[in-house]
C-alpha cells in the first residue's frame, strides 16, 4: 500500500480526522463519529485512539525461521518457502511491515496531537498530570517501536551506497497533507528520530508498573496511573531494551557504513537496562528461562502481550500427526548440529566425545526442550520420524520434512484428542531479559574483546556467556576457557543467540545485520535416519543484495528511492 492509500484508509474505516479550522469531522447522528470535544472530554475515547496502536502489536508466533537455515514448514506452497526460494521480491515481500506499522504511526501521530489537552482525571490534579505524562510516553515509546520495526524491515543501502531508513513521519496526515513531498530519511536520520522518542518515552515512563505498598501517602493515586494493572504496557524497561536493540542494529557490520554509533556506545545503552534496580546483573538469568513460553511469570520475560485462555492452536498446527498435530514447523539439521555438547563442545571438534551412531546422546539440554527428534518421548508417546505411518519423514502430507519436529513453545499438556480437545493459556512475548544480555555480550566483545569492563559494569562477554550456558545446563563448560580472540568469542555468542532465540523471529534479521551471506544462502538439511547423515531438503535462494529487505514497489513507483538490487 502506497503512503497515500494509507492516509485515505483513515476515512475508509471512519478513523477520526482532524483538519484545520474543522472541530467537526462527520455527523455523529448518521455515522457515530466524534467531534475534538468531545474526545477531549472524555479520556476513555482519548486513550482508545493510542490503545489502537497496541492493537497493531504482535500477537502470535509468526515463526520466520522457517524463511532461514532454522526450519522449514512443512508446506512448501506456505509464503515463506515460495519467499526463501526466490520469490522474495519488491511486489510479493511477506516480510514487509511498512503497511502496517504507518497506519499504526499515525494513530499515534493523532493521539500526540491532543494529549495535552484532554482532561485524564477529575479526581485530582495530580493524576491529571501524571496520566498525560504516562501516556505520552507510551505513544512515544509505541512509536520507536513500530519505527524500529520500519528500520529493520526496510532500511538499507541504495545505489550510490548511502544508507537510508523510512520516510519519518511525526505528524498526523490527512489527504490534504503535503505527502508527495515525504521521501526516505537517511539511515541516520531515522536512527535519531527512533532515539529521540525512546528518550522522550524513557523520561516519561515508570521504570516498571508496580503497586505502592500499602501504607503509603501516594497509593491510591499512584496505583491508578502506575499501578500493577498496566505492566503489560510500554514502560521505562521496554523503551531502553528497544534503545539497545537500535544501537545494535547501527553498529552490525551491514549497518556501520551509516556511521551513527560505536560498539561501546551499544554496549553503554544496553548496561543502561542490565544494571537497573529491576535486573540486578547476571542474577536476572535463570534457568526457568528454557522453558519461559510455560510461564506466564518467569523473570526472564521483560514485556508480552495479555494471556489467552484455553488456546490449542500453536499446538494443533505443530505437534507431530500422531499426536493430532499438522507438524507445520520442522527444525532442520542445520539447528540441530548447532547445539554442543553438554560439555560445551561443538559437535564438529575433536575433543566433543560426540558420537555418530548417538548424535543425541550428552547433548546440550536446551536440544530436547526445543526440538522433537527421532526416538524423542514426547506427551507419552515415542515420536519415530524415521519410518513411522505418520510422524516419519514425508509419510503423509501433515509429516515432517527435516526428521524434526517443533518443541519449543508449545505446551504439552494440550490435548487434541477428538472429542476431549483441551487448550491451555498462551501468550505471546514481545522482549526478554536473555535477549539483553546477548545484546550486551556482542556490544562488549567487539568494544572490548572477550573479558573487557573498562566502565565496571560488573560483567564481561565471557561472564555473560559463562551464565548463559551453564544455566542452560552446559556443564562443566570445558569449551568456553579455549576462547580467547575476539573473533572467537562473537562467533559463539552468535550461535548462543541462535540457539537461546531460536523460534522467536530473531534469526532471519539476525543474518542480514550480521551480513552474513553465507548463513542467508546455506541450503537447509535434513535426516533421513535420525541424525545419522543428513540430506539437503530446501534450497535458499537469495542472492547478495538481499542482505536488505526492499520499500514496497508502490512506494518507489511514487518516487521513493529503493535499496539496491530491488
Amino acid at each position: 500500500m502506497d503512503m497515500r492509500n494509507i492516509y485515505k484508509l483513515f476515512i475508509f474505516l471512519g478513523m477520526i480526522l482532524i483538519t484545520a479550522g474543522c472541530e467537526k469531522f462527520l455527523t455523529p447522528e448518521y455515522d457515530n463519529n466524534l467531534t475534538k470535544n468531545q474526545i477531549l472530554s472524555d479520556p476513555a475515547k482519548a486513550e482508545g485512539i493510542l490503545l489502537n496502536a497496541y492493537a497493531e502489536m504482535p500477537w502470535y508466533l509468526n515463526f520466520t525461521d522457517v524463511a532461514t537455515d532454522n526450519a522449514v514448514i512443512n508446506s512448501k506452497d506456505h509464503i515463506l518457502s515460495r519467499m526463501a526460494d526466490g520469490e522474495w521480491k519488491s511486489t510479493n515481500n511477506p516480510m514487509s511491515l511498512w503497511e502496517s506499522a504507518y497506519k499504526e504511526i499515525m494513530y499515534i501521530n493523532l493521539f500526540l496531537s491532543m494529549v495535552d489537552e484532554v482532561q485524564w482525571s477529575w479526581e485530582s490534579v495530580w493524576q491529571n498530570r501524571e496520566f498525560a505524562k504516562k501516556l505520552k510516553g507510551e505513544a512515544y515509546g509505541l512509536r520507536a517501536f513500530f519505527e524500529f520495526q520500519l528500520l529493520e524491515s526496510h532500511a538499507g543501502k541504495i545505489s550510490d551506497n548511502s544508507y537510508l531508513g523510512f520516510p519519518v513521519v511525526t505528524d498526523y496526515l490527512t489527504t490534504e497533507s503535503s505527502w508527495q513531498t515525504i521521501k526516505r530519511g537517511t539511515y541516520k536520520e531515522c536512527f535519531n528520530q527512533i532515539n529521540a522518542d525512546l528518550d522522550s518515552a524513557i523520561r516519561y515512563l515508570p521504570v516498571v508498573y508496580a503497586d505502592k505498598p500499602a501504607g503509603d501517602q501516594l497509593k491510591a493515586d499512584y496505583d491508578k496511573v502506575y499501578g500493577l494493572r498496566f505492566k503489560n504496557r510500554m514502560n521505562g524497561e521496554a523503551a531502553l531494551f528497544l534503545k539497545a536493540k537500535l544501537y545494535l542494529h547501527a553498529v552490525s557490520p551491514a549497518f556501520s557504513g551509516a556511521a551513527v554509533a560505536s560498539y561501546e556506545d551499544a554496549a553503554d545503552k544496553t548496561a543502561m537496562l542490565l544494571k537497573s534496580p529491576g535486573v540486578n546483573g547476571l542474577n536476572k538469568l535463570v534457568s526457568s528461562r528454557i522453558e519461559f513460553y510455560l510461564n506466564i511469570s518467569d523473570p526472564d520475560i521483560l514485556w508480552r502481550r495479555d494471556k489467552t485462555n484455553n488456546s490449542s492452536d500453536l499446538e494443533a498446527n505443530n505437534f507431530p500427526p500422531s499426536l493430532y498435530g499438522k507438524g507445520q514447523v520442522n527444525p532442520s539439521q542445520n539447528l540441530v548440529d548447532a547445539f554442543p555438547m553438554k560439555t560445551g563442545y561443538p559437535v564438529s571438534h575433536p575433543s566433543s566425545g560426540f558420537v555418530p551412531a548417538k548424535p543425541y546422546l550428552n547433548r546440550d539440554p536446551r536440544l530436547a526442550k526445543y526440538v522433537i527428534f527421532n526416538g524423542d518421548s514426547y506427551k507419552g508417546t515415542v515420536i519415530n520420524t524415521v519410518s513411522d505411518v505418520k510422524d516419519g519423514i514425508g509419510a503423509i502430507e501433515t509429516s515432517t520434512r527435516t526428521g524434526y519436529y517443533l518443541k519449543k513453545h508449545l505446551n504439552s499438556t494440550v490435548n487434541l484428542t477428538p472429542g476431549s480437545i483441551q487448550g491451555q493459556v498462551h501468550f505471546y512475548t514481545l522482549m526478554r531479559y536473555t535477549e539483553a544480555f546477548l545484546m550486551y555480550a556482542e556490544a562488549a566483545n567487539m568494544a572490548w574483546g572477550p573479558n573487557g569492563d573498562p566502565r565496571g559494569y560488573g560483567f564481561t562477554a565471557r561472564t555473560i556467556m559463562a551464565k548463559i550456558r551453564s544455566t542452560a545446563g552446559i556443564s562443566p563448560d570445558s569449551y568456553l576457557p579455549l576462547i580467547t580472540t575476539k573473533e572467537a568469542m562473537d562467533d559463539l555468542i552468535r550461535n548462543e543467540r541462535r540457539l537461546e532465540l531460536a523460534f522467536e523471529g530473531s534469526r532471519f534479521w539476525d543474518i542480514r545485520r550480521w551480513n552474513d551471506l553465507s548463513k542467508m544462502k546455506e541450503a537447509v538439511k535434513g535426516t533421513l535416519d535420525g541424525g545419522l547423515s543428513s540430506v539437503n531438503v530446501e534450497e535458499r535462494k537469495y542472492l547478495d543484495y538481499m542482505i536488505y529487505g526492499p520499500v514496497p514497489d508502490s512506494e518507489v513507483r511514487k518516487g521513493l528511492d529503493q535499496n539496491i538490487g530491488w
